[in-house]
């Protein structure tokens, strides 16, 4: 066993470290978990997870790489030495794209099979040599840092302490506060292909499809309805796995367990800010999870109904009641639906998706029903508002890059039907040629006859028609056609 992997800290034990990391051998890597530890003071548990998932596999393949060993590149080598184990990993492992820049630093561009973690591997990446840096762990620059940001840091830092007097702070009023630079310039020394962040555009509308019937070929006895109406609820909604997996029945309920749900969003602490839509088809699936699958597992063995009229008797709080439950009884985590489901389901058709992919999916579906469906300009502006509306974001820049796409896909297609009339225009013209003066001349006859449009009359109900061609000394239209 090679791989690195990570344990939450036990319940009732002395040791103040959330997470303990264990190498490929299965002793405990320090560095690591002092990282674990230092980056819980900054981030969130649950970014901290998701930061440890991202960077263990570097360091288990620096362990067993032969390349990497026979190069000595530790993690705790020089920083040139770590930079082109990065570089290494990068190409072969992430299949990206790196090429230097005149400037000194590396110009990361994404592929098709590079993986959608790419950005939260370079940012674990650079936080935890920055808290092995600071501890004195670590005895050479940030590999992750460009090495002039790092001088020119440095150096500001030290003329800010060689003033006579200190500077009064900003907010005295005393001292004009000092310009900030207008754009944020990035210090890192592997950039990727775009500074901002760019969601996935995902346009197969079989995706759904994909994972479900992925999901069919596990063997899920006792938990295929449950995970059936989750991942219907995940590309209907829009919503995070972590929203979806934080339903409580009480969040269906307020809206009459039919097709809307309240739910937490990003940032809300736990507060019900906004409103899931869901299908019909979805009610069906959750009642008769409900009432058939989750009765088994659920600690009192209600069934839907039953929980609605305790609740009504005021003899239940349905906030206290999860959506989803697990085998054992206790509320489904997002962690076991993608590992229990998700992940297994992809894995069966061949595919390659995380579990945010169904979140894209839905935006990006919508935005093409908009271009595709609104009759004006207007229209497209006020729906795509109530789409930023539907999905909590707190402004429209994210929206800004799926329009962008379509934008693209508006030119493409604007392009495609121009190279299209101008083809037909080359053949036909190098078919005259072929033909000669004889085509041209069939040409300008046919070109020359009358067109069947004018031969309708022009007021076919007005009654004395016949008798003004009379006076006109023309025969009228239908003698005309006899």
């Amino acid at each position: 066993m090679n791989s690195y992997w990570f344990a939450p800290r036990p319940k009732g034990v002395e040791h103040q470290h959330p997470f303990l990391v264990f190498d490929g051998n299965d002793h405990l890597h320090l560095p690591l978990t002092i990282f674990g530890k230092e980056a819980s003071d900054r981030l969130s548990p649950k970014t901290v997870q998701t930061y440890l998932h991202a960077v263990l596999p570097f360091f288990a393949w620096l362990d067993t790489d032969v390349w990497q060993l026979r190069a000595g590149n530790r993690w705790d080598a020089p920083s040139r030495q770590v930079r082109q184990a990065i570089e290494d990993y990068l190409v072969s492992k992430l299949q990206c794209k790196v090429q230097p820049h005149h400037q000194g630093w590396k110009f990361v561009a994404i592929t098709s099979g590079t993986r959608s973690t790419l950005r939260v591997f370079l940012s674990a990446l650079k936080l935890f040599y920055q808290c092995m840096v600071a501890r004195g762990s670590y005895s050479f620059l940030n590999p992750l840092v460009e090495p002039i940001s790092a001088t020119v840091a440095t150096v500001q830092a030290r003329l800010e302490h060689e003033d006579n007097y200190p500077k009064m702070p900003d907010q005295s009023g005393v001292m004009p506060p000092q310009k900030r630079p207008t754009h944020r310039l990035s210090d890192n020394y592997f950039k990727l292909q775009h500074d901002e962040w760019l969601p996935q555009i995902l346009d197969d509308p079989k995706l759904p499809a994909l994972i479900l019937g992925g999901g069919k070929k596990l063997s899920l006895k006792y938990t295929r309805q449950r995970d059936e109406a989750f991942t219907w609820l995940l590309f209907e909604t829009g919503a995070r796995v972590s929203e979806v997996a934080g339903l409580m029945l009480g969040d269906w309920a307020v809206h009459g367990t039919h097709t809307k749900a309240r739910a937490f969003n990003k940032g809300s602490f736990g507060r019900r800010t906004k409103v899931l839509s869901f299908h019909e088809n979805t009610v069906i699936l959750l009642r008769r999870y409900f009432d058939e699958e989750r009765v088994r597992f659920d600690p009192h063995g209600y069934s839907l109904d039953i929980y609605l009229e305790l609740a009504a008797r005021k003899l239940i709080d349905l906030q206290t009641v999860p959506l989803f439950l697990t085998t054992q009884g206790t509320q489904l985590t997002p962690k076991e639906y993608r590992e229990h489901y998700w992940n297994p389901a992809c894995s069966a058709r061949g595919i390659d998706a995380d579990v945010h992919q169904a979140r894209h999916w839905l935006v990006t579906r919508s935005v093409r029903d908009i271009y595709e469906t609104a009759k004006s300009k207007d229209e497209i502006e006020r729906r795509l508002r109530g789409l930023v509306e539907y999905m909590k974001w707190k402004s429209e820049e994210t929206l800004a890059a799926y329009q962008h796409y379509f934008d693209e896909q508006l030119d493409a297609d604007t392009r495609d039907a121009f190279h299209q009339r101008m083809h037909e225009e080359i053949q036909q013209y190098l078919a005259e040629r072929k033909l000669g003066k004889r085509g041209q001349k069939e040409r300008q006859k046919q070109e020359q006859a009358p067109q069947p449009s004018s031969l309708v009359p022009p007021f076919p109900d007005e009654p004395d028609l016949a008798f003004l061609y009379a006076l006109a000394g023309e025969a009228s239209y239908g003698e005309e056609n006899k």
